[in-house]
């Protein structure tokens, strides 16, 4: 920890000196000063402690907090450090007052379930404290893993995740997004061998057909991963559904989406930094898009109408004329 109290004052550990004690604001404990030229100056507690801030903190994340402390500082944000919040049983690493609203800064490093990192948010917003979540190197080499994702926030109205470099002692921005992938039969090949592995899973329970699946399941958004299975998985769902439906079904927009989100709604990765469903409902507006052009459904007047029903393609010949015709709409 980075900060203690000495004669009920605040002590940031940088301005520490070993000839003073120092106590932990949280259990009132005596700390340990770390203080030396190849380590970054901490507050410890004694080996035998029980307090619930005790914990080990890595080189990165203690030089990190007090790098973002300086940076939102020179911003005129009012920091402070390690603040500890009681009604939520946790402590900021940095707690801003950014125009009179509070603001807290976490940076992790290591490893965090989606289930702390669902409650850690979650308390900070009903208490109205915003929460952007800073990520140490560990995941920026792993941006493209779903335990980096899960951090995406929306910054500026796009999706974004948020690096801190120690190195720099700044910011790094990385924008999250979702694209479309050009289809060709090599990729509806690979994705034949990943529905055989899929078949497998007893959770699936999956009859695929054997005379192939429709090209709008080959079809791919890349970018963000949100579905628990191969997104291939959830889109033959989609076909079974869209053919118990009774063509010339006209829906609204909203109706027509709420439609999609329900369809095996357990597939969705929860993203816990973001609006409920908003990622998804940005996935199933280009995925509604992809429909258009394969002419399954046509949009009239605001209105979504299913006008024919995904067909499974019988042979590789006809696959490939149906892939050139579908590439065609790209051009």
């Amino acid at each position: 920890m980075l900060v203690a109290k000495s004669n009920d004052q605040f002590v940031n550990a940088f301005n520490a000196n070993k000839r003073e004690e120092y106590y932990c604001p949280e259990c009132g404990e005596q700390l340990i000063l770390k203080k030396g030229k190849c380590k970054v100056a901490h507050f410890a507690h004694g080996v035998n402690s029980k307090c619930q801030l005790q914990k080990g903190e890595s080189y990165e994340h203690l030089l990190g907090k007090q790098q973002i402390f300086e940076w939102a500082r020179q911003n005129n944000w009012y920091p402070e450090l390690e603040v500890y919040i009681s009604s939520l049983k946790q402590r900021a690493d940095v707690l801003l007052n950014v125009q009179g609203r509070q603001v807290a800064i976490e940076f992790q490093c290591s490893p965090l379930s989606l289930i702390d990192l669902q409650e850690r948010t979650r308390g900070y917003e009903k208490l109205g404290i915003k929460c952007y979540w800073f990520l140490g190197s560990p995941y920026e080499l792993k941006i493209h893993q779903r335990q980096t994702q899960k951090f995406i926030q929306l910054l500026n109205n796009r999706y974004r995740l948020i690096f801190w470099n120690i190195k720099s002692a700044a910011i790094k921005i990385e924008n999250a997004t979702i694209w479309e992938q050009r289809l060709n039969l090599r990729q509806i090949n690979k994705n034949y061998r990943t529905l055989h592995q899929l078949i497998s899973l007893p959770e699936t329970k999956m009859n695929f057909l054997r005379n192939g699946l429709p090209l709008i399941c080959h079809q791919r958004l890349r970018g963000i991963q949100v579905t628990k299975h191969p997104e291939i998985y959830w889109r033959y769902l989609v076909c079974r559904k869209l053919a118990d439906i009774p063509l010339f079904t006209s829906f609204s927009q909203t109706s027509w989406i709420k439609m999609l989100r329900k369809v095996e709604a357990s597939e969705w990765v929860i993203f816990p930094c973001l609006p409920p469903m908003i990622l998804i409902n940005t996935y199933l507006r280009l995925f509604t898009g992809q429909l258009i052009r394969c002419g399954i459904i046509v949009r009239r007047k605001k209105r979504i109408i299913l006008v024919k029903y995904p067909r499974s393609s019988r042979s590789l010949a006809e696959q490939e004329q149906e892939v050139q015709k579908l590439l065609s709409g790209y051009q």
